[in-house]
């Protein structure tokens, strides 16, 4: 996939934002951009991201980067977040893009 065709398939995501940012857990919107440069960075630097490959994404938060890793045509991906308003912002995102076959979600806080 091209950087350009995935940065426009993750601008499609419908629900970026979280309603009620909690600062301390550093809750922000990470931008389609971002994403698909870090995707297929990891993917054609590192082959860290692709099919055959499980990704875990710890802080999943809106779930833009597990999107990310699912449009890379990961085989599995793994989102895990402490909050549970942030799980439920990614499953709404993950369900939006048709996703939900590759994604399984973890209430955690990892250390």
């Amino acid at each position: 996939m091209k950087l350009k065709h995935l940065e426009s398939a993750l601008s499609s995501v419908p629900t970026q934002m979280f309603p009620s940012p909690k600062i301390t857990l550093e809750q922000y919107p990470t931008n389609a951009f971002l994403v698909a440069s870090i995707m297929f960075t990891a993917m054609n630097k590192f082959g860290d991201v692709g099919p055959a490959l499980s990704v875990c994404d710890l802080g999943c938060g809106t779930g833009m980067l597990g999107i990310g890793a699912a449009l890379m045509e990961c085989d599995h991906v793994i989102m895990v977040d402490c909050d549970v308003d942030a799980i439920t912002v990614a499953q709404e995102n993950i369900r939006e893009m048709e996703l939900e076959d590759t994604m399984d979600f973890v209430l955690a806080k990892v250390n």
